[in-house]
């Protein structure tokens, strides 16, 4: 077991070199020059220089490439070339805002989807499977902008039950995690873009459980543990649910990276300060530093949690063993 998991975080740390290598050369083969935001063509020849040498930009891109690859295991990832803010909390600020959401909206999503999937399978071409199809295809194929914005004008424009967006009110900026955690005007505003988000993604964990669950129920030993006269519940979660989990955590993790990835309209929908608008913030302002740091960020959260995936899979399955080439 020790073996197999050094093995995969070798390859864990390979493919993590490189995806910073692919995003060091994308980012540089962008069109327009990279400190046009801070640089002005009107300034003196040598203090364009000086401030090219302030940001490393004046070496040649191997040796900008040797240093960026320093920088990111020393986790020194550089200034923003906009705001010359350290490019970590830049996007520590922003990736806690987006977690928060992102979390809330995923545990909805696998809680409802893979309950609803259990049942669906369990009552099969029922009322409930019917519905729960429909309704969950009806989701996905809506756009989130436009659950956001029907559910922004019932019930905050119409009802008032909740604020219209941002994470906290104006002025009142938090201090702390623990701090915005425990403010009741941020558990307010946070409602709406976590059933936004969690709509969304509803259909998939939801089917996708469901499909495994028949799968698993037409197994020979759900067909014993029946014999032996155990009750449905125990038949239900204890020996099908969980075999017929592997898919659906597989296909969290796949999920989270795309949860982060597409938050952008959720987060401008609900004025929400998170990773998505950064991201395409500062790739549109050449914000190197920035880009590479908020896009190798969600690259590290999607691969380690598929590290962690593989790793689950010989606890959430006994028929899984590890051999010297990997799961069997």
């Amino acid at each position: 077991m020790f073996d197999y998991i050094l093995r995969r975080l070798v390859y864990t740390l390979i493919t993590l070199f490189a995806v910073a290598s692919i995003l060091f050369v994308l980012f540089r083969m962008l069109p327009g020059e990279a400190t046009m935001q801070v640089i002005s063509p009107a300034m003196d020849p040598a203090v364009q220089e000086r401030m090219k040498a302030a940001f490393g930009l004046d070496l040649p891109i191997w040796q900008q490439y040797f240093i960026y690859l320093q920088n990111l295991v020393t986790l020194e990832w550089g200034r923003s070339f906009v705001s010359a803010q350290e490019v970590t909390s830049v996007i520590a600020y922003r990736f806690w805002n987006t977690l928060l959401l992102m979390l809330t909206g995923l545990c909805l999503t696998l809680t409802v989807g893979i309950g609803c999937g259990i049942w669906m399978a369990w009552r099969r071409n029922g009322p409930l499977d019917v519905g729960g199809t429909i309704v969950g295809l009806i989701f996905q194929a809506a756009p989130p902008f436009i659950t956001g914005l029907l559910l922004l004008m019932v019930l905050s424009y119409r009802l008032g039950l909740f604020p219209t967006g941002g994470m906290y009110p104006p002025g009142q900026r938090p201090d702390s995690l623990l701090e915005l955690l425990i403010m009741p005007a941020f558990w307010e505003r946070i409602v709406l873009p976590t059933i936004t988000v969690g709509a969304y993604y509803l259909a998939t964990p939801m089917l996708v459980m469901r499909d495994s669950m028949l799968e698993v129920l037409g197994s020979d030993y759900i067909e014993l543990a029946k014999a032996k006269g155990l009750k449905p519940r125990i038949v239900m979660f204890r020996h099908a649910a969980r075999n017929a989990l592997l898919g659906v955590v597989t296909l969290a993790s796949i999920m989270v990276g795309f949860a982060v990835g597409g938050q952008v309209v959720v987060e401008s929908l609900f004025s929400w300060p998170g990773m998505g608008q950064l991201m395409v913030e500062s790739a549109a302002a050449h914000d190197y530093p920035v880009a590479q740091g908020t896009f190798l960020m969600l690259a590290i959260l999607v691969i380690g949690l598929n590290f962690l995936t593989d790793i689950l899979y010989c606890y959430l399955d006994p028929r899984i063993k590890v051999s010297n080439t990997g799961l069997t």
